[in-house]
């Protein structure tokens, strides 16, 4: 009820509720809840203001002064009665207190429990039957005392607030407090109540109101806080993808890490495409190894396995030629300035600047210091039996026996790049770095043959001796000259065996490493050339190894396959048997059999199969299989078909069957566990002439159909049982040279077919009816696939690649960066490769059109006989796992890695460390995350 119709209040409390704590704690306190809320405005704090004591207060007599104030300071006594208060001493104190006051007046009774019978004749509590009250109150009330029955509440549930029987004690109790009817205080109570729901849905209304504009503010607020975000991470993605790409050539390291924090900011076609650029550039770089100090000396062991790497400290590092593990440590006082393994592999010699040689032992890990030279070390030689022969700066040769006890020295005048056992450890040969040499005998290094013959010429040269001693040469300005040792008192002349190397282009070398065997690495200012020299049946070819700064040191492995460098405290390890770091060769090396230009067919089926059509490398030319299937299940390679050859290959959904077709006809070939088995041939309706009747591609589908589109822009149908094809779609010419390309989708309901007109027309295949015809601004299309169930068609011609949408009939993108003269995609649509004839292979994005990148299909090594370039002898598919794999006559079948993950991966190998805080706060420009770049 509103203040202004309350009663005039002297007391600070309208009542004092009194009460056995131990019975009525819970009633206590929601009685006195009740009466504060009931008729009460929504400007009140409170209706009423009620005391009640707590268990505390109620326990320590020595507050009882204070309980006197409050009684005294109360308009009423409300006495909550059951057996348990009648007998409480505190109860009954407060009861007399009262009584000795105001008596009777303004005391109301509230029963929770037992018994209260007023005896009417006698005109007090009928006490033989009461047992609810104290007896002191006797004769206390001359008329029956006003009381409300609480008895059937819970200590324990004692209910809701809003209960009708708890609202009706409470009226009884709260209308004499107020001066008020009952009936006027209830309906004083409802008439707020709803005043108060009013007031609450009014408020709740403005408040939602409110809050949905200030919801409907801050999602926009976010979505913009999100969006600035976004383009935050988006420009510092690109900004690091472009400066991975300028690091790449000096600095593959930290490039590296550098585009995978591009990518995990956003992964934008940029730094897709920097990942791919970086992970398929540099193909022969295998691993990057970390050094403590400045690298001074390398050498590779005899079978190429392991690498040894000694720096400016002294210490002595065996790594794993790939870079994975490192085998072994030592260390000597000096500079470590040669070292060497022996013929099996299983000793470690090494010299260092003071002249000290230790031999290592890796099997025991154990470090032998021998006799020392007289001279910093320049280099070493294990002969096949165990010898060794170290070499000083001033000529000085020094042989140890087996047991590592000094057999002989001999100052020779010959300051040795190279020290080499020759004709089964009877003599030892020396070459030197002005192209002198000398043969001695072993082991008393009696002079067979001497040469200080000085062939350098003055200014600028970089002279090398190859690792076997066989070759001497240097480079001056591009152009290589090698020099043959003359006779000698008689004697033939010593070994040498420089291959003819081409004229580079003219950049000042600094460096340069050879081998006995036709091949060159020139360290420039700006990295590394390797050459390998012209032969017989291979032309030369010049190769830039790039990722890696100006190298300090070069040196290559004994079969000339592995070359290390060093650059700083970094070794770069190279492997010229490697085709890229996302190549996996598999040992299916193919013949160059065609006398035309030729790529062989290929198809990619379930469980990683993948079959092709072409001679192997060591079968006979004559041969008649030349179908072969490949698995990763199984050793080898599954044979069969005796036909002179094949056009086109598909498997079947499940896998278990390979078509194979021919001119006029398909195969039908069961792949079994130890060979291929034929099947059923289906001959193609219509004439078998020219470019007529040569299928070039086959879609089976899942009930055994076959689905047929011919060089000559036809497509056929075949029935699970039929021996013979129907056309669904007719020839696109009649002539039978025009050779007209097509792509059928995986399912085999579209064809997509070249008209002569250079325009490509997609064709429904059951009906037979012409879907759409697209072309590209007038251009002529070279190349084209279906993808994604049909849906899209990528197409290149002269100046365009595109995507193509067939159900929304019109370029998703179009970009004016053509690549291929041959297009492949996934069946799902999400990868789609080009390759053009230099032998490039560039993968697209398919939302965008963006270019991201590819490797270089590595150049065959067997002779090309037909007239094209590499990638027109190319055969290439995606298959379901989005695996890459190429085919090319004379090469290998390769399978290519073209996930980000994957590159990532072998980019981690690379770097082989993360980013430094340094590093993250120049190149990115925040704080440092907690998380490393590779782990």
């Amino acid at each position: 009820m509103d203040g202004q119709n309350a009663p005039h209040r002297t007391h600070r409390y309208d009542a004092f509720i009194s009460y056995s704590h131990t019975a009525d704690s819970t009633k206590a306190d929601r009685l006195r809840r009740g009466l504060q809320n009931f008729a009460r405005s929504w400007r009140q704090l409170r209706a009423l203001r009620i005391f009640l004591d707590n268990a505390s207060l109620s326990a320590n007599p020595g507050l009882w002064p204070e309980i006197e104030r409050h009684l005294a300071d109360s308009g009423a006594f409300i006495l909550l009665a059951c057996p348990t208060s009648a007998g409480s001493a505190w109860v009954q104190k407060e009861i007399n207190w009262w009584r000795a006051g105001l008596g009777a007046r303004r005391m109301l009774i509230a029963v929770t429990d037992g018994e209260l019978v007023w005896d009417h004749e006698a005109g007090d509590f009928d006490w033989e039957r009461t047992t609810c009250l104290p007896r002191t109150m006797a004769g206390m009330f001359t008329d029956e005392p006003r009381w409300v029955d609480l008895r059937w509440m819970s200590e324990q549930d004692p209910g809701s607030l809003r209960d009708p029987r708890f609202q009706h004690c409470v009226a009884d109790l709260a209308a004499p407090l107020h001066g008020r009817p009952k009936e006027d205080l209830i309906g004083a109570d409802v008439t707020q109540q709803r005043k108060t729901r009013r007031l609450v849905r009014g408020t709740l209304a403005v408040i939602t109101t409110l809050a949905v504009a200030a919801g409907l503010a801050w999602v926009d607020a976010l979505h913009q806080r999100d969006e600035a975000q976004k383009q935050a991470r988006l420009a510092t993605s690109r900004q690091l993808a472009a400066t991975a790409l300028n690091l790449k050539d000096g600095n593959l390291r930290l490039a590296s890490l550098l585009a995978i924090e591009a990518y995990r900011l956003q992964e934008s076609p940029e730094a897709i495409a920097a990942l791919n650029r970086l992970a398929t550039d540099s193909p022969h770089l295998v691993s990057m190894m970390p050094s403590a100090k400045d690298v001074s000396a390398l050498v590779f062991s005899a079978d190429d396995t392991a690498v040894a790497v000694g720096d400016q400290g002294g210490a002595v590092a065996v790594w794993r030629s790939d870079g994975s593990a490192l085998r072994a440590r030592t260390s000597l006082p000096g500079r470590i300035t040669a070292v060497g393994f022996s013929a099996d592999g299983k000793q470690l010699a090494a010299g260092d600047s003071q002249g000290n040689v230790g031999v290592y032992d890796l099997t025991g890990k154990a470090l032998r210091r021998l006799a020392p030279l007289p001279k910093a070390v320049s280099s070493l030689e294990f002969s096949l039996g165990g010898h060794l022969a170290a070499v000083d700066e001033d000529g000085t040769v020094t042989l140890y026996e087996k047991a590592r006890k000094k057999i002989r020295s001999k100052r020779t005048g010959h300051h040795s790049s190279v020290v080499v056992f020759q004709n089964i450890e009877s003599h030892l040969l020396l070459r030197d770095g002005v192209g002198g040499g000398a043969l001695y005998t072993v082991p008393d290094l009696r002079t067979v043959q001497d040469s200080r013959q000085f062939s350098l010429p003055a200014g600028q040269a970089a002279p090398a001796v190859s690792n076997g001693g066989h070759c001497f040469g240097y480079l001056k300005y591009g152009f290589f000259t090698s020099s043959r040792l003359p006779k000698v008192n008689g004697h033939e002349s010593l070994p040498d065996t420089c291959a003819n190397f081409p004229t580079l282009p003219n950049e000042e070398a600094t460096m340069l490493a050879l081998t006995d065997n036709g091949r060159m690495a020139v360290g420039t200012a700006s990295g590394i050339t390797a050459v390998d020299a012209q032969t017989d049946v291979q032309a030369s070819q010049v190769r830039t190894l790039t990722g890696v700064g100006r190298p300090s040191l070069l040196k290559f492995s004994n079969t000339g396959t592995r070359l290390a460098s060093a650059h700083g405290r970094t070794v770069a390890l190279w492997n010229f048997d490697q085709a890229s770091r996302i190549a996996h060769t598999h040992g299916l090396s193919l013949a160059d059999e065609q006398t035309m230009l030729v790529a062989p067919p290929l198809a990619t089926g379930p469980g990683g199969r993948v079959a092709w059509s072409n001679l192997m490398e060591d079968e006979p030319f004559d041969k008649a299989t030349k179908l072969h299937l490949w698995s990763p299940k199984r050793p080898g390679t599954l044979t069969g078909g005796e036909a002179p050859g094949h056009y086109a290959l598909a498997f079947s959904p499940d896998g278990h069957m390979l078509y194979a077709g021919l001119a006029g006809a398909v195969e039908s070939w069961q792949v079994q566990d130890t060979r291929l088995e034929q099947r059923r041939t289906v001959t193609l309706a219509g004439p078998v002439n020219g470019y007529q009747g040569i299928p070039l591609d086959i879609a089976p589908r899942a009930d055994g159909s076959l689905v047929v589109a011919t060089a000559d822009g036809a497509v056929h149908i075949a029935d699970p049982s039929a021996q013979r094809t129907r056309i669904a779609v007719p020839r696109g010419s009649e002539d039978p040279q025009q050779l007209l390309f097509s792509s059928l989708s995986a399912d085999g309901r579209t064809a997509a077919m070249e008209n002569t007109q250079g325009a490509v027309d997609l064709y429904d295949v059951d009906s037979g009816r012409k879907l759409q015809s697209v072309r590209l601004n007038g251009e002529k299309v070279n190349a084209f696939a279906l993808a994604a169930g049909g849906s899209s068609l990528f197409l290149d011609g002269g100046k365009t690649f595109a995507r193509w949408d067939l159900d929304e009939r019109r370029f998703r993108w179009q970009s004016d960066e053509p690549n291929g003269v041959k297009v492949a995609a996934s069946e799902d649509g999400r990868t789609v490769i080009t390759l053009a004839d230099n032998g490039t292979l560039t993968r697209w994005d398919t939302d965008t059109g963006d270019r991201l990148g590819g490797p270089d299909l590595p150049i065959p090594p067997h002779t090309l006989s037909g007239t094209g370039g590499i990638g027109l002898h190319t055969s290439f598919m995606v298959d379901g796992t989005g695996t890459l794999w190429t085919a090319t006559e004379g090469g290998e079948v390769l399978s290519w890695d073209f996930s980000v993950n994957s590159w990532i991966e072998s980019l981690c190998r690379i770097a082989d460390r993360n980013l430094t805080d340094a590093e993250w706060r120049r190149y990115v420009g925040t704080t440092p995350p907690s998380r490393p770049t590779c782990g």
